[in-house]
């Protein structure tokens, strides 16, 4: 499976996120488990090569 971590000026800021959803000006991130986080910004870039998310606000 492709669990991605999130990285939002520079720090880390949720792991093992497999949907990320864009709502006008925020991000609703949820993981594996069913966390679920919501930060405001946009998504910048998706590398699931390197498995991370980059937000930017």
């Amino acid at each position: 499976m492709c669990e991605l971590k999130v990285i939002l000026n520079g720090k880390t800021i949720m792991e093992d996120v497999v949907r990320i959803t864009q709502e006008k000006d925020n991000i609703i991130l949820q993981s594996l488990l069913g966390e679920s986080k919501t930060v405001s910004g946009r998504i910048k870039d998706v590398n699931l090569t390197r498995q991370e998310a980059i937000i930017e606000n």
